[in-house]
This record gives C-alpha cells, sequence and structure tokens, in this order.
C-alpha cells in the first residue's frame, strides 16, 4: 500500500498519460471515419484531452509529495517528472495540431 502513496508512482502514472496521449491522438483521427457524422472523433478528443488533464494531475499530485528518497534517485525522479512534462507539453500540442489540421481539411 505504500507503493500508491509514493512520488515514483505518480510520476509513473502520469508518463503512462503522457504516453496515451500520443496513443489516442492517432486513434481518435481514425474515429472521425466510424459514422456519418464527427460525433466520434470529437468523442476521441474528449478522451485524448481527458488523459492528458490526468497526466497533469498526477504530476502535480508528484511534485506536491514530500520526498523520502535521497541521492540519485532523486536526480533521475526529477529528470523522469521533467521529462514527462514535456512529452504531455508535445501531446497537447500534436493533439491541438491535428484538430485544426483535421477541420481545415488538410
Amino acid at each position: 500500500m505504500d507503493l500508491i502513496k509514493t512520488k515514483q508512482f505518480f510520476v509513473f502514472l502520469s508518463l503512462l498519460c503522457a504516453i496515451g496521449v500520443f496513443l489516442m491522438s492517432s486513434a481518435f483521427q481514425s474515429m472521425a471515419y466510424w459514422g456519418n457524422d464527427l460525433t466520434w472523433y470529437w468523442v476521441g478528443v474528449a478522451f485524448t484531452y481527458f488523459i492528458w488533464l490526468m497526466g497533469i494531475v498526477f504530476l502535480v499530485i508528484a511534485i506536491t509529495r514530500k520526498v523520502n528518497v535521497k541521492g540519485k534517485l532523486i536526480f533521475g525522479l526529477s529528470m523522469l517528472g521533467i521529462a514527462t512534462f514535456i512529452i504531455l507539453i508535445c501531446g497537447f500540442l500534436w493533439t491541438t495540431f491535428v484538430i485544426i489540421a483535421g477541420m481545415s481539411g488538410i
């Protein structure tokens, strides 16, 4: 039960959400062809942004947690948190780009 309360767990969840944003951004593009309108496309977009938001929330929770680790582990955890944040921002920008490009007809 201590694993769920640790900072590492929340950084890992945030990283999984960041990866999920990129996976869902390719999935919701194909969802545009599921029906006669764009309903499923926008459902996919909403789910992708929800995953992104959950990644940000997990990262904020990880940052606000007290650190009980020392040395190289704290450095690695900090670098993983920074990398996860960069991946989340890139995922948000990529998803937004895909939406703009899809609506413009590119």
